[in-house]
């Protein structure tokens, strides 16, 4: 690294971090103040540490907006002393100085990404379930009784729960591939973290498609008939044992599971991998595939909207932010315009308007466009 390049760092990592810091309080406040009202009387301890756990959530957010701060306050001191001017006078090409930016916003778009498939997931699990136990005294079980939630394979409903217990009654696990339908009953459960534990179960497999076999015209033995759908009826082998349980298994964990069914307006608890897999793998719904579709996008194009913003960061920053006013009014109006292109084409993208890659990516390629129209034309990049 050369002393050129440490000087910029030395000017533009303290806006970058102010901005960090800026738009995220803004992010967490905005999301807290419709909310003041049901944690009121909550321990300011157990209040501090859901706000800390929002963080993460927020910085592929910020990081491009902190980004194009930075740059504008950098570049507009650098641009309102004549230091770009005395630098290109003296042989230093535009393009040098941008290199180092270039550099940051890769490291922030990776750090972004790395966030989402690692850490995010976690914190924005936990941010779902921990506001129920200080809103309710409890888990968020409660909000999902007698809903039809997916979990993995199966559809989960029942119809009862025990909150200070954290068991359910009543319960029902259904699925269909192709035309067999698997149904396990249970007179109650246990709910783990990796999973289900069912007492007083029942299994049934039926197999529908075995109703069109046969000649047609044909009468069939109705106890053949039974015996052909009815592929597997289990229970416990002593029904009057209420220790004897079945344990299935899940991959998700019962804070994803809280946090994404609870309608509670939490983020969504899956990693780029989870939604991909939702999106583009799963048997899910059209419709289900299409919010997964533009969850992914929407995490993908949160990060690399910091090489679009950096290209109209740029040439703004030396054509007009000659002030630290003019540098924020610039920063402003440039997030707005980005925040609106993305929410705009997420909508279509949700409606079906456009295809989902379109609606979540024409943001940035208008706004990367537009930067590096300003930089050829106006700056006199060579």
């Amino acid at each position: 690294m050369t002393r050129l390049d440490r000087y910029l760092l030395s000017a533009c990592v303290p806006a970058l971090l102010l901005g960090v810091l800026l738009y995220t309080s803004m992010i967490i406040t905005s999301a807290t103040l419709p909310r003041l009202q049901w944690i009121v009387g909550v321990p300011l301890a157990q209040v501090s540490v859901w706000l800390l756990l929002q963080i993460p959530a927020t910085i592929p957010q910020t990081l491009p907006i902190a980004l194009l701060l930075a740059v504008l306050l950098t570049f507009g001191k650098l641009a309102q002393s004549n230091e770009l001017l005395a630098w290109q006078a003296g042989g230093i090409a535009m393009k040098r100085l941008i290199r180092l930016f270039l550099v940051v916003g890769a490291l922030s778009a990776g750090a972004s990404l790395l966030l989402s498939e690692f850490v995010i997931p976690v914190s924005n699990a936990r941010v779902g379930t921990l506001w129920w136990e200080l809103t309710s005294g409890g888990s968020g079980l409660f909000r999902l009784l007698e809903r039809d939630i997916p979990v993995d394979d199966y559809h989960l409903y029942f119809a009862d729960i025990d909150r200070n217990q954290e068991e359910i009654y009543g319960v029902r696990l259904s699925s269909w591939q192709e035309r067999t339908l698997t149904v396990l009953f249970a007179e109650r459960a246990q709910v783990r973290d990796d999973g289900l534990e069912l007492f007083g179960y029942q299994l049934y497999v039926l197999d529908l498609a075995s109703l069109q076999d046969g000649i047609p015209g044909e009468t069939r033995d109705s106890d053949a008939v039974l015996r052909e759908l009815l592929r597997v009826a289990n229970q416990p082998t002593d029904p009057d044992d209420s220790g004897q349980s079945l344990t299935i298994t899940t991959s998700e964990s019962l804070d994803d599971i809280i946090t994404r069914f609870s309608q509670g307006g939490f983020e969504d608890s899956r990693s780029l991998r989870e939604v991909f897999a939702d999106a583009y793998l799963s048997p899910g719904s059209t419709q289900e595939q299409r919010d997964a579709a533009v969850l992914f996008h929407r995490k993908l194009a949160e990060p690399f909207a910091n090489f679009a913003l950096l290209a109209v960061a740029l040439p703004l920053a030396v054509l007009y932010a000659r002030s630290r006013s003019v540098a924020f009014g610039l920063s402003l109006s440039v997030t707005l315009l980005w925040g609106l292109l993305l929410t705009l084409g997420q909508l279509f993208a949700q409606a079906g308007a456009v295809p989902v890659w379109a609606g979540m990516w024409t943001g940035n390629l208008i706004l990367l466009a537009l930067g590096m129209w300003l930089l050829f034309k106006r700056t006199s990049l060579r």
